[in-house]
């Protein structure tokens, strides 16, 4: 008579073992970028109304772009909504280059800000993303 195989070996099992833990070392800090990323989606979202008037301005001019200032200025300049939890400040400057700064305690996030510079054409505004943050977590638009 057979002796039928009941359970797994210790060697099956150390296998899955070792495949659980080599995807979490990949896993995990994806998940971490993720969540900056997401965290750092409220300062598009809190500039993105700036970035609006902003474009509205430069098509006002047909593509030829002149400082803005006084009403211009003033209605470009983005405004902080109760209960943001990441963005500290956010302002346009004359030159229509948006800024949003992140706030970093207790949130995870890493210091620094996020610029959105205006590219102002006859065929409408295009924006360049950079700033003081890793490009990585840089919103796409």
């Amino acid at each position: 008579m057979k002796k039928i195989q009941q359970g797994f070996t210790l060697i099956e099992l150390m296998i899955v073992v070792a495949i659980i833990g080599i995807l979490a070392a990949v896993a995990i800090p994806a998940y971490q970028d993720y969540t900056i990323k997401s965290k750092l989606s409220e300062l598009t979202s809190v500039t993105s109304p700036a970035r609006m008037q902003v474009g509205v301005y430069c098509s006002d001019l047909a593509g030829v772009w002149a400082d803005m200032a006084n009403a211009s200025l003033a209605a470009a300049q983005p405004t902080l909504p109760a209960g943001v939890k990441y963005t500290a400040s956010a302002s346009t400057a004359a030159d229509g280059t948006i800024t949003a700064a992140t706030i970093t305690t207790g949130t995870g996030l890493p210091a620094g800000n996020i610029t959105w510079t205006k590219n102002c054409s006859a065929g409408g505004t295009t924006w360049t993303v950079g700033g003081s943050i890793a490009a990585k977590y840089w919103p796409k638009s």
